[in-house]
């Protein structure tokens, strides 16, 4: 065991793990800094609001729970500041009773745990279990929660534990609705294992605050005026060997009219309130200060585009190499299966679909499957193009496309909708600023693109064209997004259905300019005209 320690110490219990098991199981542990830091100001806001008691062994009348306990770093640090401020009080060798007394860890993984308890020392209490499901753990209370719960989009969960799945959908607000994650339930059970008055301080991805399968968490805590504060590191990494947005959430049995927001940015650490009132079930605003006060300005400008526009992900196919034909490669097809294509990577600024990229799209256009008896008989070159990658195609998801109808589209979303002749405007699902094409010819979207199109009759195409290929899109989604690495932001409905429009009559000039052939060659123009249909002066622009 004390072998395992040292490597854990050098680089982590998880680093030892496959890549793929450590990402089934949401297993990268949380580095040192950061565990001291929410450790401490969870461990502050339970001391400063409510005065505790010490018995005469030198230990405090408080319980610390990680129900993710992993191996045990979190503990271990409850232990050791527990330690010093009893040290501080004139108990010097309180550490052995604090382990016993106030510390309880639940951890699911045997090894894990094992390793939490030899970190914690003799007496230390580490259930193994399912904290989330286990009639014992899940009564267990505590006036402080912390931890880095698993990170596990439920699609992943579903492939590694269906049962698991299958007893969490629906238990929690935070497993209600789409494709959620694992750690949004241990957020909403948090503040069931917090007593009254008790604290929690979990690390968790930033997606909640923004992602349409967490409203449902989101309107809970807000109903609640549950959250304390919030630290978002934006686009910095924190975990090594893992790429996650994360954030720290700290909430509280004890209701909050304001929440403390710490967002890093551009570098630097912005800090500022948000009235608690203000949050609820749609994606939250946490801009504070100066772009706080732009973004509101921007808000005000008219409706949002959710209110006037239908935004919808392009079609997914799980298996683009043999769906996606460039160049010469349809060629030899049916046409009539074959139609235009446009990923992220295709849609450029004011240009338009490319007709050497198509796609092999065994739909009718009202999105109903073309059978495999239909298509063997009316369309035998698109059948032989499939048949030659059955067994590609029958591999997605562990299997599940497997039999005759192995060629149906991993995600065959919103297709009648898409092939509809209207126009629509394109955009990618991640850029580094506005980009956005006008799609006149129906063609086929994947799921690297979303298309929009209005559906309120003020709202012109042109106006949307040009809206979309602005500098506002890049600063909205920075700052009601999840930032990415590199300056990236990722243009997703949930994000989008937010962004605020100004009115025709302000914006005519830079909708009609964006409807021109040579629009490209206007950008600049049409960008600037944008900002002035929001009613924001060239100086308080970023």
């Amino acid at each position: 065991m004390s072998r395992a320690l040292d490597a854990e110490r050098a680089e982590g219990a998880d680093a030892s793990r496959p890549r793929d098991r450590r990402r089934s199981a949401g297993a990268y542990f949380t580095p040192a800094p950061l565990v001291e830091l929410v450790v401490g100001a969870a461990l502050d806001a339970r001391l400063a609001r409510q005065e505790v008691s010490w018995r005469a062994d030198g230990t405090p009348a408080l319980v610390v729970l990680d129900p993710a306990a992993g191996d045990g770093r979190f503990l271990v640090e409850a232990a050791d500041q527990l330690a010093a401020r009893a040290a501080r009080r004139g108990f010097a060798r309180a550490r052995a009773a604090i382990v016993r007394r106030c510390l309880v860890g639940v951890e699911r993984d045997p090894e894990f745990a094992a390793l939490a308890r030899a970190r914690l020392g003799k007496g230390a209490v580490v259930h193994c279990a399912e904290a989330l499901l286990s009639p014992a753990t899940r009564a267990l209370r505590a006036d402080v929660v912390i931890g880095n719960p698993p990170y596990v989009r439920s699609i992943r969960l579903g492939m590694s534990d269906e049962a698991l799945r299958q007893a969490l959908r629906g238990r929690y607000a935070a497993t209600s609705h789409g494709e959620w994650d694992l750690y949004a339930a241990f957020i909403e059970q948090g503040l069931e294992w917090a007593r009254p008055g008790g604290e929690v301080a979990l690390v968790v991805p930033s997606r909640w605050l923004t992602a349409r399968c967490a409203a449902r968490l989101r309107c809970k805590l807000a109903a609640e005026r549950a959250v304390r504060g919030l630290v978002l590191f934006g686009a910095e990494q924190i975990f090594p060997g893992a790429t996650t947005y994360a954030s720290i959430a700290f909430l509280t049995r004890s209701p909050q009219s304001e929440v403390f927001v710490a967002r890093r940015a551009d570098g630097r650490w912005q800090r500022g309130e948000v009235p608690a009132g203000m949050l609820g079930e749609a994606p939250w605003r946490l801009s504070v200060g100066a772009r706080r006060r732009l973004l509101d300005r921007l808000a005000a400008a008219g409706p949002a585009l959710g209110q006037v526009a239908r935004v919808a992900k392009g079609a997914g196919t799980n298996a683009d190499p043999v769906f996606v034909l460039e160049g010469e490669e349809g060629s030899a097809l049916e046409p009539e299966l074959v139609r235009l294509c446009l990923r992220g990577r295709d849609v450029a600024a004011y240009g338009a679909a490319d007709a050497r990229v198509r796609c092999l799209v065994p739909y009718r256009r009202d999105g109903s499957f073309i059978e495999p008896e239909e298509l063997a008989r009316r369309f035998p070159r698109a059948a032989a193009h499939l048949a030659a990658h059955r067994d590609l195609l029958e591999r997605r998801e562990r299997g599940r496309f497997r039999g005759a109808a192995y060629y149906r589209f991993g995600r065959p979303q919103n297709m009648a909708w898409l092939a509809a002749a209207a126009p629509k405007v394109v955009v990618p699902d991640v850029a580094r600023a506005g980009r956005a094409l006008l799609d006149r010819r129906a063609a086929m979207v994947l799921d690297s693109a979303y298309a929009i199109r209005p559906v309120d009759r003020d709202l012109t195409i042109g106006l949307l064209l040009a809206v979309m290929n602005s500098g506002i899109v890049s600063l909205w989604l920075s700052e009601t997004g999840v930032p990415l690495r590199g300056d990236y932001v990722r243009l997703k409905t949930a994000y989008l259905e937010s962004l605020p429009l100004p009115s025709a009559s302000r914006c005519a000039g830079a909708a009609e300019l964006a409807l021109r052939p040579d629009a490209a060659a206007h950008a600049d123009e049409i960008d600037d005209l944008v900002r002035r249909a929001y009613g924001v002066a060239a100086a308080d622009w970023p």
